[in-house]
């Protein structure tokens, strides 16, 4: 095991929170994997880091729907770090969402905000919670619960403002304006996210790709399909076998018309993608080839 890109790749997942997109099988996989990682030990990994990755485990049995798993962890943590921790009070939060409801869980963190945390004496812990805060708020608001999206969004901008070291914040409110089609605010954020994390392979493929949609509005077509590419391409290099990031290899190489080299690389490594991955991405590669015409 390559302790270093392991550990790379799991503090990637982490931060772009890319657990919540799998299927149950991948679920599991990543969380078998998690478990060798954090038993073997690696001596680089930070406290921080190590809180990180104990996080996502709570997470991963959560969206698995092991409850009882993600409390035990949830305690073994509140034993050891005490009550009075923001990312205990958010994770508690989350165990309330499954066993009360959302309501119940954002009226719990108001109360935190309001009468325990303010951002001047504690920035790191008001930024946690608020973030949680955010997320909830944005569910509601996509079941019609909370009609307040532009709130949500004035009140992301704001953190993000407080807090611009924060790779997670600046993926939510990327990916908020992508939504909205704003593509030059996206870029933007997407890009502040590799600056934070340049291992970030995720982050490097969406900036390539929200790069490739402005490019197909943009006079300066060539100019911006040729940064995508580049994009892709580091973020292939981070991790080889990601599909996303070969994809956006593959369309960008070959709308720019002089790259067959490249484009025949991707088509090989989607081939091999589509030969060896998961149920999910062996669909989709297929469905990539087939729609791109990429057969050799």
């Amino acid at each position: 095991m390559d302790l270093k890109n392991t550990r790379e790749r799991f503090l990637t997942i982490m931060s772009t929170k890319l657990y919540t997109a799998l299927e149950p099988a991948e679920l599991n996989e990543l969380y078998e994997e998690l478990m060798i990682y954090m038993k073997r030990g690696d001596v680089h990994l930070s406290e921080a880091q190590n809180m990180s990755l104990m996080e996502m485990l709570f997470y991963l049995n959560v969206y698995m729907s092991c409850d009882v798993n993600a409390k035990v962890i949830y305690n073994s943590l509140r034993d050891r770090l005490g009550e009075r921790s923001a990312k205990l009070y958010v994770m508690n939060a989350t165990l309330m969402q499954i066993n009360e409801n959302d309501i119940v869980a954002l009226k719990y963190l108001e109360k935190l905000i309001n009468e325990e945390y303010e951002f001047d004496s504690d920035p790191a812990s008001y930024g946690i919670i608020m973030k949680k805060i955010l997320a909830i708020k944005f569910e509601l608001s996509k079941a019609g619960k909370l009609d307040k999206e532009n709130d949500i969004l004035k009140e992301s901008i704001d953190l993000v403002e407080k807090l611009p070291l924060d790779p997670e914040l600046w993926w939510y409110l990327g990916e908020t304006y992508y939504k909205a089609g704003q593509l030059d605010e996206a870029k933007y954020c997407f890009e502040e996210v590799v600056l934070i994390m340049p291992f970030n392979y995720v982050g490097f493929a969406k900036v390539a790709e929200v790069t490739y949609y402005k490019a197909l509005q943009s006079k300066d077509k060539e100019s911006l399909l040729d940064e995508s590419l580049k994009n892709a391409l580091r973020s292939v290099e981070l991790s080889g076998l990601y599909l996303k990031g070969w994809s956006f290899v593959a369309v960008t190489s070959k709308a720019l018309g002089n790259k067959q080299e490249v484009l025949s690389l991707a088509t090989n490594k989607i081939q091999e993608i589509q030969n060896v991955s998961n149920s999910r991405d062996k669909i989709a590669a297929e469905f990539i080839i087939k729609e791109m015409n990429l057969v050799k």
